[in-house]
């Protein structure tokens, strides 16, 4: 295995050393897969990864100025829904776009969105389809669609994967699970796999504290304190969507069990001996452009993903050290890259792994993910109801950002702030990961009231 250098007791933990070489595997291959460079990944996602690179695309080895995504900045720019069998749509929506339709029946007012290759509406008639994957076949549709798009070009889609020939109905389907194996109408249920979790590690506060205690490294930050973490190895945490690859069912499958439906071309060459614990990824600061790929079955967009492999499950009683090796025989060698400019360029932190550790299928001491998070001031402007335990109490804290971006607060409130919460109008400190493509935060956990300010304060990178 070959280290570019562990974390040494005298370095801060954001300039200690990274991870054994990075595999990640893009979509069709030419020759023998090849070893790429370093990272980790994130959010249902959380590791240090190797990237399997599969090579379809020219190979690129990554380095302090290359980042992931420029993978797929060459991919062909085709819009496959600017016309279906002939028929264009009555509006076109570009790629992220929105549009707001009103309800005929109430006073209603719904969302529709259009996300890579496939639309969203908010109604009631199209979020009831949940259980049917988007592309699927037949497309998942709604009447809402039906207006803006036009009747002739919304049938077109709905059939452009094999869906019922014209002149079928475009409102009724069939259960998830009708025509099926099992009882008709029943829906299997997903089963988890037992997967290696992280711990979070607040770089900022682990430093200080260990400061205050007069150690150099910081300490872990969770229920209780942590190890010492002298000596791990490092990795880029990856902001993409867990996945781990079944070589007896020969697919992808989500946390919490799901199937991804990836095309055979992109699948073909993947083990069939090995399970693959990694992340399917298309970039960074494409999260969302990921999620919008993964959930569409066999779709051509399955270009632009890369999935980066971190561990393999398959050897779970072995070394995390024998792990990587193991996976490694599938791929040659070539360079590493260095770990400082993360951030810089986009990445969303680090993966810090215990040497030696085995791969436990739970949330682990032996894995830390470590990310830099910033504050910000929101103006409260009310609240949302709490459910399940927090029923009868303060849910979130409905807020408005300095830009005049509208978000929800619902972390970091103890049991009395929900039972008395900021005033409206107060000014409240909150932290957070990252913005979303929106300009919105994500994963806002509330800090505390501010006294000494007025108005709302965003923060500036």
């Amino acid at each position: 295995m070959q280290v570019l250098g562990q974390m040494l007791p005298e370095e801060s933990p954001a300039l200690g050393h990274t991870v054994p070489s990075t595999i990640a595997i893009s979509p069709e291959r030419t020759k023998a897969p090849t070893l790429l460079a370093e990272s980790e990944t994130e959010e249902e996602n959380e590791q240090d990864e190797l990237s399997i690179a599969r090579d379809g695309a020219p190979l690129v080895v990554l380095d302090g100025d290359t980042a992931p995504e420029d993978l797929a900045e060459d991919l062909p720019a085709e819009d496959g829904l600017a016309c279906i069998d002939g028929i264009r749509p009555l509006k076109i929506l570009q790629d992220g776009e929105t549009t707001e339709v009103s309800s005929k029946t109430s006073s209603a007012t719904y969302t529709i969105k259009r996300t890579s290759d496939h639309y969203y509406c908010t109604c009631p008639a199209w979020r009831n389809q949940g259980s049917v994957p988007l592309n699927a076949t037949p497309a998942r549709t709604c009447k809402h669609l039906k207006e803006l798009l036009g009747e002739d070009y919304e049938l077109a889609r709905y059939n452009a994967n094999g869906g019922p020939s014209t002149g079928a109905s475009v409102g009724k389907r069939k259960r998830a699970g009708d025509g099926g194996a099992g009882p008709p109408g029943k829906k299997t249920q997903a089963v988890p796999p037992k997967l290696l979790l992280a711990n979070s590690w607040n770089i900022a506060t682990g430093i200080q504290e260990a400061v205050e205690a007069s150690i150099v490294v910081g300490t872990l930050i969770s229920h209780n304190s942590g190890p010492d973490p002298t000596g791990w190895w490092l990795s880029e945490k990856l902001d993409g969507v867990r996945a781990l690859w079944d070589p007896q069912q020969k697919t992808f499958v989500s946390r919490l069990g799901n199937p991804f439906t990836a095309p055979d071309w992109f699948t073909k060459d993947l083990p069939t001996d090995m399970s693959l614990d990694g992340e399917l990824f298309c970039g960074r600061g494409q999260f969302a452009q990921t999620i919008s790929v993964v959930k569409t079955i066999n779709s051509k967009q399955w270009s632009r993903v890369l999935f980066h492999v971190f561990d393999t499950p398959s050897l779970h009683q072995k070394p995390f050290e024998e792990r990587i090796d193991a996976v490694k025989t599938y791929f040659n060698s070539t360079s590493n890259v260095l770990e400082k400019t993360v951030e810089a360029q986009g990445g969303e932190g680090l993966m810090m792994r215990k040497p030696g550790s085995l791969y436990e299928g739970k949330r682990s001491a032996t894995l830390l993910k470590v990310k830099t998070f910033f504050d910000a001031e929101a103006k409260v402007l009310g609240y949302e109801p709490g459910k399940g335990k927090h029923k009868g109490s303060t849910g979130a804290l409905k807020c408005i950002m300095e830009s005049g971006k509208l978000f929800k607060i619902g972390t970091g409130l103890s049991d009395q702030e929900r039972r008395n919460p900021p005033p409206i109008g107060a000014i409240v400190t909150y932290r957070f990961q990252e913005l979303t493509p929106d300009g919105v935060p994500r994963f806002p956990s509330y800090i505390g009231v501010r006294v000494d300010v007025d108005c709302p304060k965003d923060h500036v990178p």
